[in-house]
């Protein structure tokens, strides 16, 4: 543990010293207005206290009542009145201190000692008793009260497999020493040791998988029993789909599944149309009769499964499906006449057209701009809306046209890419809160915790906490010494999943000493107690460059902490596979290395962390909630901007390749945006997208939220230097929209636990939600 580089900051009695004395003049005069001491006068004597409660030999457990009993005699007063004594509690931890009941006025008390607290047992509570006599003159006493203890055996049956205590994985047996009543939770997980799967079958104590303990008042073994499972090794089956491209509904369609398993047999192969089981079959040839009830496009696949119970899904099998045995199973046409294909400089209200065929009839021609319903549908030729672009950012737009006739057949979409040149800061029916919270001092990254708090990451190593309500919490949590110079400092912040529980703030992070380094560290956090930092990672030492830091750390769905980390401005960094710069880096949140990640067996050290390669400056980048998806975004040198899918072993070619490419071994971006217009505008990739650094990232999630259903799985990034938010559209072939406009320099982003999306920039939040 390194105490050396943070800063706690304790509110201490002295500070409360005018409250504590009272509120009459003569008191404050009595007490020096403040930390100011006032000479007493000439031969006045320092009261007597006398501390009734709590005993001398006082002990606690957590949860326990500490109750003070004191009062105080003065030569010249006599019996001190109750208003004349202050009393307080600190709460000692190792080599510091922290405040546990703050400056209380009166002679007595109680204070409840908490059991969700510091876990360790080098702890104590330290009460203070402060009187001041008519005179001014004060005296001050101690007492300390000393914690009870017990140890806790964490054990399994087999011995050997792997527990969590706290939240951190350990090796049983495993005994550590703690106050008795403090809370701390255990797990157990189904795992993989020496070559055997273990599934976790119960605890001694008949508590859950994962549950909480108070720590007993006698040392006590936990034991976690699992069942020996066999082997681990087991190879999986393989398995391939064949059917023919079209069927018809009513008229069955053969299904055959080709499956085999190398060290054992297919016990099953079953036969799905999307989620939907279709029937499986039990023996070889693995085949299925389907016949289809609806017209449309169907996605098909088999899935075996061996005798171990390791099952393998095939690629999909795509069959078009149409419907004879109505009137009309052909689908209209549609063509989207106004606005053209890359239209520029559109403003005001647009008339938007399409033209629409159907071998029956055309019923009706539905409009969309990006992804959202522009008015109702138009039902009689010719078809068209209106489209006032004064409600829509400035930027690029994406306007669609789709026809259906009266047996229900859709068309294809018809879409033209356009430019907006003026609008309103977010799209109709949104409303942006500029400033949402203000006062920040060059924030970097934020994250928001269950409850609806903010911590937020200042680049000087301030890390401030807001509540839902977007008022601050008076003092810093923590306040970090960085070397804050360039784009060095705190550049990282993460909150571990299950969030107070574990409790750990996860930072990112520039040393501040003669040999700069970038670090990954952890400090326990319980809201009562800031412990000393943890250091899981340090990244080799930075060359003169202050750029290319990289910063973002996120956990990822299997609970990793990844690290996003620039190449410190020397390209040759991102494709060498010994060095961590130019990466995105994959660590346990105890700051040990997986042994699954993609380099583990080929490298040594630090390198062993690397996950992907080949990137410039991954400043920000972010974890889709449910499927794990990881999006990059990485800041381009002399032209592109780039959001890429990330992916264990990936290249993504810098300094080789900067935006869309076809370079063999290269993982091409997703999306990318140009930092100059192309000729004719809008044309290529990225369309009308411009900007020089993208910065913040966000997914929209599936389900819940206050969004439009459009909005859904839309990953949201922004642009430092443009002040843009644009949204990219999975339903839609990740096309890109203009989403908002920001007044600062955006840095990160978060869709937050009220389903709104805030925007973090240099000097505050911007909140965007849907229209009451």
């Amino acid at each position: 543990m390194n105490t050396g580089s943070i800063f706690l900051r304790t509110v201490r009695a002295r500070l409360f010293t005018p409250l504590a004395c009272g509120l009459a003049a003569a008191s404050l005069i009595a007490c020096g207005g403040g930390d100011d001491p006032v000479t007493p006068p000439s031969g006045n004597q320092a009261p007597v206290i006398t501390l009734a409660s709590p005993a001398a030999d006082a002990t606690y457990r957590a949860g326990d009542d500490i109750t003070v009993t004191a009062t105080a005699t003065d030569r010249e007063d006599g019996a001190l009145a109750a208003n004349r004594l202050t009393w307080w509690i600190d709460l000692h931890h190792d080599t510091h201190s922290h405040p546990a009941q703050p400056v209380t006025n009166g002679g007595s008390g109680t204070f409840d000692t908490p059991t969700r607290t510091e876990v360790s047992a080098n702890v104590f509570y330290r009460v203070h008793v402060r009187a001041v006599d008519s005179g001014g003159r004060a005296t001050e006493v101690t007492r300390d009260v000393r914690p009870q203890t017990a140890e806790i055996t964490l054990a399994t049956q087999p011995a050997g497999l792997q527990l969590t205590l706290d939240g951190q994985p350990v090796t049983a047996p495993h005994t550590v020493t703690g106050v008795q009543g403090v809370e701390r939770d255990l797990g157990a997980a189904t795992q993989v040791a020496n070559g055997r799967r273990y599934t976790f079958a119960g605890w001694s104590d008949g508590g859950g998988a994962t549950h909480t303990i108070g720590t007993p008042t006698a040392n006590t073994t936990y034991t976690a029993t699992f069942t020996d499972d066999g082997p681990a090794n087991n190879a999986p089956p393989t398995v391939s789909l064949a059917a023919a491209g079209s069927g018809v509904v009513g008229t069955p369609v053969a299904l055959s599944a080709a499956a085999a398993d190398a060290d054992g047999s297919v016990s099953r192969v079953q036969f799905f149309d999307g989620s939907t089981l279709l029937g499986e079959d039990t023996s070889a040839p693995f085949e299925w009769a389907w016949t289809p009830t609806t017209a449309g496009t169907h996605a098909l696949t088999a899935r075996a499964t061996d005798n171990a119970g390791d099952s393998t899904t095939s690629a999909t099998v795509t069959v078009t499906v149409i419907d004879n045995t109505g009137p009309d199973g052909v689908p209209p046409t549609v063509a989207l006449t106004s606005p053209a294909h890359l239209a520029v400089s559109l403003s005001g209200t647009v008339s938007v057209s399409a033209t629409a065929a159907d071998n029956v009839g055309v019923a009706a021609v539905e409009f969309q701009v990006d992804g959202v319903a522009l008015g109702g549908d138009d039902t009689l030729a010719p078809y068209s809306a209106s489209w006032d672009t004064s409600a829509y950012p400035p930027g690029q737009h994406v306007v669609r046209a789709r026809a259906r006739d009266a047996a229900g057949n859709v068309s294809a979409w018809s879409s033209a890419t356009v430019q907006v040149v003026s609008g309103a800061a977010v799209p109709q029916g949104f409303t942006r809160q500029e400033n949402w919270i203000g006062g920040l001092d060059n924030a970097t990254a934020f994250a928001q915790a269950a409850d609806g708090r903010f911590f937020i990451a200042e680049q000087d190593g301030r890390i401030r906490i807001a509540n839902a309500q977007g008022q601050f919490q008076l003092l810093p949590v923590v306040n970090l010494a960085v070397d804050s110079s360039g784009e060095r400092g705190l550049i990282g912040i993460a909150l571990p999943p299950g969030f107070p529980s574990p409790g750990y703030l996860y930072v990112h992070y520039t040393r501040p000493d003669g040999r700069a380094r970038n670090r990954v560290a952890r400090f326990p956090y319980n809201d009562l107690v800031i412990g000393s930092e943890d250091r899981l990672l340090d990244l080799p030492e930075l060359s003169n460059a202050t750029n290319h830091n990289g910063g973002a750390i996120h956990f990822g769905a299997d609970g990793k902490l990844y690290i996003g980390v620039g190449d410190n401005a020397d390209s040759s960094h991102s494709p060498d596979l010994s060095t961590p710069f130019g990466k995105l880096l994959r660590i346990n949140p105890d700051g040990s290395i997986p042994n699954d990640n993609p380099y583990f067996d080929s490298q040594r050290g630090v390198a062993r962390a690397i996950w992907a390669s080949g990137l410039r400056n991954p400043f920000t980048f972010a974890v889709e909630p449910g499927t794990g998806r990881i999006f990059i975004n990485d800041v381009g040198a002399g032209a592109w901007e780039e959001i890429n899918l990330g992916a264990p072993g990936a290249d993504y070619g810098w300094p080789a390749t900067e935006g869309p490419t076809n370079a063999a071994g290269v993982t091409a971006p997703l999306f990318a945006y140009r930092h100059d217009a192309t000729s004719p505008p809008g044309s290529g990739p990225g369309g009308f997208f411009l900007g020089q650094s993208i910065a913040g990232g966000s997914f929209y999630p599936a389900a819940g939220g206050t969004f439009p259903a459009a909005y859904r799985r839309n990953y949201f990034f922004s642009d430092y230097v443009a002040n843009t938010v644009g949204r990219l559209d999975p339903a839609n072939g990740n096309a890109a929209y203009a989403f908002a406009t920001v007044n600062g320099n955006p840095v990160d982003m978060l869709v937050g636990q009220d389903g709104a999306l805030y925007v973090l920039t240099r000097q505050g939040i911007t909140r965007i939600a849907p229209s009451l």
